[in-house]
């Protein structure tokens, strides 16, 4: 699961593919919503089998999205337009060419989330404040 923040600015992910295509078309869908949004043409930058790129997301907080990373024919617009022009085949068959290399959850949120200081997300992130104003309660018992 991928963590990512709310707001336009871009953010880089680093993923493990399963094939390293020049061109690759970038899916997200909101899990709440249904509602997909395609991005075309997402460029890899490898590096040791692994790889990375940059993206602006416009993500809502506390949300889970789907991310799909798909590769091949078709992938930008580009060779999508020249395969349209000079296929003679049936459309489905040649678009449906595309290959999903990589797929995986995103959740949105701007907490501060660092293991190895042991900050995790919390739900309740800021709704409850805890006062220490009051002295110490004292309780008598009685039998």
């Amino acid at each position: 699961m991928k963590i990512l923040q709310t707001g336009g600015a871009n953010q880089t992910l680093t993923v493990v593919p399963r094939s390293y295509p020049s061109s690759v078309t970038l899916t997200v869908r909101d899990t709440s919503t249904n509602t997909s949004t395609v991005t075309q043409t997402v460029t890899f930058t490898k590096s040791n089998d692994k790889a990375s790129f940059t993206h602006a997301y416009n993500l809502k907080e506390g949300r889970f999205y789907d991310l799909k990373l798909e590769g091949g024919i078709g992938a930008n617009w580009n060779e999508l337009t020249t395969l349209w022009q000079s296929t003679t085949d049936n459309w489905e068959s040649v678009f449906s060419s595309l290959e999903t290399i990589y797929l995986d959850k995103i959740f949105c949120t701007d907490q501060t989330i660092n293991q190895a200081t042991n900050s995790y997300y919390t739900i309740n992130s800021g709704d409850y404040t805890e006062t220490t104003s009051y002295p110490e309660d004292e309780y008598t018992i009685i039998d």
